[in-house]
């Protein structure tokens, strides 16, 4: 199962979010995520650098649609398709859950965090070596968080660890991406 979820996750963070956090069960049920972005959103995905610049990478093209109770994600509309699901954690900033298409999202899946700057998302998606790095460097232990470290992935096992450590990363870390509305 592990191995399964972790190829899932690892397409997952290629195509949406190249996230820290994994858990084995889901941590935004339906009932509890929030819907922020517009059915039929698209946006210009363009990487940051360490100091907040979009790099010279060329920008990828994201487009969000709202299925039911999840939305459906496909970059440069030939990629395969993510779902996932949002659930705001502060005014603002949002945990976003993502698995493959057919996945069932009750399964758990991959984590990162949004942050809205108007219409635009700022994306907070580090790996869990830098995460274990950054709480390293601020004299706190992943226990603090609820974290645990199985093969190179941070897994949590329940929400308010997940927010706990999301909170953590954007005080303390920067965004890797930001998605430009079009």
């Amino acid at each position: 199962m592990l191995c399964r979820f972790r190829s899932a996750a690892a397409l997952a963070a290629l195509l949406l979010l190249g996230g820290c956090f994994v858990s084995t069960k889901d941590l935004i049920p339906a009932a509890e995520a929030d819907y922020p972005v517009a059915d039929d959103a698209r946006f210009t995905l363009h990487e940051l650098d360490e100091n907040g610049a979009r790099t010279k990478e060329k920008p990828g093209i994201a487009h969000v649609s709202r299925d039911g109770d999840r939305y459906m994600m496909v970059v440069n509309d030939h990629g395969r398709p993510v779902a996932g699901r949002m659930k705001e954690i502060a005014p603002g900033l949002y945990a976003v859950m993502a698995r493959e298409m057919d996945a069932d999202l009750s399964e758990g899946g991959l984590y990162a965090l949004l942050e809205r700057d108007g219409n635009n998302w700022k994306r907070w998606g580090m790996i869990c070596p830098d995460f274990v790095e950054l709480a390293e460097a601020q004299g706190v232990a992943l226990a603090d968080f609820g974290v645990t470290v199985e093969s190179s992935d941070c897994v949590v096992e329940d929400f308010a660890s997940l927010t706990k450590a999301l909170l953590f990363a954007h005080e303390f870390a920067k965004p890797d991406a930001v998605y430009v509305a079009e």
